[in-house]
């Protein structure tokens, strides 16, 4: 047991680490219920912050590795030091974004049920009427965005490091190389994206092109529609279990909750509370097809998390690089453009997979002029110091680079942006990833690799390293990503 001695005080590192979980869960168990729209204690948050910022603070006066956990407390002070702004702003963005002239399941539409409004809703019209209205209404909560962003630089700031070195560090990968990666990406993509955005746009959006207020979530939440006639009367939960469990995952411990509340948040999501004994996902019910997508996606974040060993030290079970958690949810969701798996084990109808892949690559295409514009700007806003305004300028310039100009405070609005220092990255580092795992299984295992059982021992395998992960074993290959994203039929 390593211990450090001063005076006639001894800290023992293992000791920290317990004391680390155990707030540490009770304190995922608030965030969890204000996320899911149930009640929840500020000030037990606030207590329990507080009382990991002890944890934190003593960590880091008396050790120095591990070092993920060195670079976790410093995030966990931050965590606390936000806290109280972060409150705010999901308040005051539910309170605030939102419009007294439609509703949704008799509530008005808000920032929570936005998306649901945009895959119900027919006419673009409207839903240009509402987009404009929360654009308009954005900068009301940038005060806020500010001031959070503001708390983590001065925290990172007092150890030498900001919110963006510490992203790096833990994906093992430097500025210049990420940037190169997503600005190859966006503008690979970008061509494809417009002509595949026009092809679909008539059916999909009711007009002939897509314009500024279609963004990425509109199409996601209408692409899959004329789909879910293949998927109608199957169950997504049953089938994903039933998909993990022949994958060799224990499932059991997964808790779903799919209640729809009028404070829940839009995304679904998926919280370790206590790993690996309690995990828990959330989500709201949009569409057959997008229930699917949903719970193979969040399925994979849980059971990257029951995965783990509970016996393993508390940094590896619980401090994960964000693309190594997203590496998990994707490789799963990919299932669902895997034409011989949905063919044969969810039974869709051969003439329907070649719309299927058609449309979720186009998403993918979508995903990453979105995310390439999401990725450089937050880490070009560490690099460079934006004010909001300039944030809120370079976004959009990206957006005109990559796809269409969207009005720059768009970014405000969104679930990942103004709520993390650094994210969007990991998910453009997982997919590329996820590319070069499928092709290694497919490799050793066959094409049909997901019904061997030392396939299954394999991901779990890699599951179970959590946060000893090696991120640059898999090579991030941008062209083999992009090549098979614009294999559209009709491009």
């Amino acid at each position: 047991m390593l211990k450090v001695v001063f005076g006639e005080r001894s800290v023992s590192l293992e000791k920290l680490a317990s004391r680390y979980e155990k707030l540490k869960v009770q304190l995922s168990e608030q965030y969890y219920n204000q996320e899911a729209g149930l009640p929840y204690d500020k000030e037990l948050m606030k207590k329990l912050s507080q009382q990991l910022t002890e944890v934190s603070l003593e960590f880091l006066k008396n050790f120095k590795k591990p070092r993920s956990m060195y670079l976790a407390s410093i995030e966990t002070i931050a965590d606390a030091e936000r806290l109280e702004t972060e409150l705010k702003l999901k308040d005051q963005r539910m309170e605030k974004i939102s419009t007294e002239k439609y509703s949704i399941g008799g509530r008005k539409v808000n920032w929570g049920s936005w998306r649901q409004f945009n895959a119900q809703m027919d006419d673009y019209k409207k839903r240009k009427e509402v987009f404009d209205e929360f654009i308009g209404k954005a900068s009301s909560i940038a005060p806020l965005i500010r001031k959070r962003m503001s708390i983590s630089k001065d925290v990172y700031g007092r150890y030498g490091l900001t919110p963006l070195d510490s992203y790096l560090e833990f994906e093992g990968i430097g500025f210049d190389e990420l940037r190169d990666l997503l600005m190859k990406l966006g503008d690979g993509a970008r061509e494809a994206f417009l002509t595949a955005a026009d092809h679909y746009a008539p059916e999909v959006l009711g007009k002939k092109k897509t314009e500024y207020y279609d963004d990425y979530y509109t199409w996601r939440g209408r692409i899959f529609r004329p789909l879910n006639k293949y998927f109608e009367g199957k169950d997504a939960l049953n089938e994903v279990q039933r998909f993990l469990r022949s994958f060799g995952f224990e499932t059991a411990k997964i808790k779903v909750d799919a209640e729809d509340r009028e404070k829940k948040s839009p995304s679904a999501f998926c919280f370790g509370i206590q790993i690996p004994n309690d995990v828990r996902i959330c989500y709201r019910r949009v569409s057959p097809f997008s229930d699917f997508g949903s719970l193979f996606h969040e399925f994979g974040h849980g059971v990257h998390d029951v995965s783990a060993n509970p016996t393993d030290s508390v940094w590896k079970r619980y401090i994960v690089p964000m693309g190594v958690a997203e590496t998990f949810s994707m490789f799963i969701e990919s299932m669902l453009s895997t034409p011989m798996f949905l063919r044969d084990d969810l039974k869709i109808d051969e003439r329907a997979i070649s719309d299927i892949i058609d449309r979720e690559r186009f998403m993918n295409l979508a995903f990453l002029t979105f995310y390439a514009a999401n990725s450089i700007m937050k880490i070009e806003f560490w690099k460079k110091g934006y004010s909001m305004e300039e944030a809120s300028k370079r976004w959009q310039r990206l957006t005109k680079r990559f796809f269409i100009e969207v009005p720059g405070d768009y970014w405000f609005l969104h679930h990942i942006m103004p709520d993390y220092d650094v994210y969007s990255p990991s998910y453009v580092i997982a997919a590329m990833r996820v590319v070069a795992i499928r092709k290694q299984l497919a490799k050793d295992f066959g094409e049909a690799w997901w019904r061997n059982r030392r396939a299954g021992d394999f991901v779990k395998e890699l599951a179970k390293t959590r946060g000893e992960f090696d991120v640059k074993a898999w090579k991030l290959d941008p062209n083999l990503y992009l090549k098979e994203q614009l294999s559209l039929s009709f491009l």
